[in-house]
């Protein structure tokens, strides 16, 4: 599954995939493609904390719904037998 971004974003219609969200020693990496750019998943973890951290939070911040939507997260029973991944109650829009 893809994640379009289109809320003023350019190109307009940005696609966000992940792939190998498992093992790397079945060499499938975890990797994060946004666009043409292929990212570690750690790379992406660290731009986002740096996004969430790096400026002072303005009046009806994003942020602040994002980390809401954070806080809800558990983890839930996989895709894959034996398998977790998170999961939200709420699904996050801005």
């Amino acid at each position: 599954m893809s994640l379009l971004l289109e809320r003023n974003t350019r190109p307009h219609g940005l696609v966000v995939k992940t792939y190998g969200m498992g093992p790397a020693t079945l060499g499938l990496g975890n990797t994060v493609n946004i666009g043409d750019y292929e990212i570690s998943l750690e790379d992406f973890l660290i731009a986002a904390h740096y996004v969430l951290t790096n400026t002072d939070l303005e009046e009806d911040d994003p942020r602040r719904k994002f980390m809401d939507a954070i806080r809800t997260m558990r983890e839930v029973d996989g895709h894959n037998p034996g398998r977790k991944r998170l999961d939200s109650p709420e699904v996050f829009f801005l």
